[in-house]
């Protein structure tokens, strides 16, 4: 059996090693409610720094981080943790920033970043969609994250804010 347990030297107790927790808040009621005015089409990018020239500086739209185990070739196992929008500026401006914020570490100011970027190196998968009018991208990013409510986002739609800082208390 794997040892997944190891002694916290500073407390005496065990903790799992290697695990990463966070809330996850699966709700098929915001599945259901999300209305989307654009349709996606997601290309998915393996998030490592020798990728970075492979993702689009042309184009602008929305993405997520994605979690993969790569457990058994199981085609439907992943886990969103991110949504981000590029309307501003580009798919690779966006996924460049996320590389520095890895390379920060613990001086990065969007510490839930570096954590996820970090933590699950390795496992993460950048997909993006374009959107072709820019002006659809922020309601279209709105509704992603009402719909997914992804564990590493901090900031959410004023809809439900309110509702999940009760629930989570963050």
């Amino acid at each position: 059996m794997h040892d997944i347990f190891s002694t916290d030297s500073d407390h005496g107790k065990f903790i799992l090693k290697g695990m990463h927790l966070q809330r996850m808040y699966l709700s098929p009621t915001q599945w259901a409610k999300c209305n989307l005015l654009v349709s996606l089409n997601w290309t998915p990018i393996e998030f490592t720094e020798g990728n970075k020239d492979i993702v689009p500086d042309n184009l602008h739209g929305v993405y997520t981080f994605v979690a993969q185990p790569k457990i058994a070739n199981h085609p439907a196992c992943a886990y969103l943790l991110y949504v981000g929008k590029a309307d501003k500026t580009t798919f690779r401006t966006r996924y460049k920033d996320y590389l520095r914020q890895k390379k920060l570490g613990d001086e990065s100011t969007r510490i839930h970043i570096e954590d996820m970027l970090n933590k699950l190196d390795g496992f993460l998968w950048f997909y993006y969609a374009p959107i072709s009018d820019t002006s659809l991208i922020p309601a279209t990013e709105d509704e992603l994250l009402m719909a997914y409510l992804p564990p590493s986002n901090k900031s959410f739609p004023a809809k439900i804010r309110k509702a999940l800082t009760r629930i989570f208390g963050n």
